[in-house]
């Protein structure tokens, strides 16, 4: 009697008891198919809730946007000419004692002056000594000239 096979009757219960049970074991956390619908409905709920709080958020910044915009513009100011920044620069020692200042540290950094203002430099063809004798003539002549 252990081997033999008893066959129940199908009905629709079982099948769909059946149905719901292999759903609901597909779902997870929940125990039924119709505790997943709830769950569901009320998340799509909630995200349309957020949704729709997050969209009235962002008009309400743009339309507060130009509004603080415009408020934290202040006016033009009149830029003075040149003649009178340089007038006002003249008439202040210490004004001018800085400019004098900045202006010798700036030239301090540039120490080389150029020797050719245009065209091609050229230099000189080197010449090295091919022996040990005309070394030590070159090494004369230069001894020669520092004294």
């Amino acid at each position: 009697m252990d081997n033999t096979t008893h066959e129940v009757p199908a009905t629709a219960d079982t099948a769909e008891a059946e149905q719901k049970q292999s759903a609901a074991t597909v779902a997870g956390k929940f125990k039924s198919v119709d505790a997943l619908l709830a769950a569901y409905n009320s998340l799509e709920a909630e995200f349309t809730r957020r949704s729709q709080r997050l969209k009235e958020l962002e008009r309400a910044a743009t339309e507060a946007a130009p509004a603080t915009a415009a408020s934290a513009q202040l006016p033009p100011q009149p830029q003075p000419s040149q003649t009178e920044l340089l007038q006002a620069a003249m008439s202040d020692e210490k004004v001018k004692e800085a400019i004098v200042a900045e202006y010798l540290v700036s030239a301090a950094k540039n120490k080389s002056v150029p020797l050719v203002a245009g065209g091609i430099s050229l230099s000189a063809h080197r010449k090295a000594p091919a022996t040990v004798s005309e070394a030590g003539a070159l090494a004369q002549q230069f001894l020669n000239k520092r004294r």
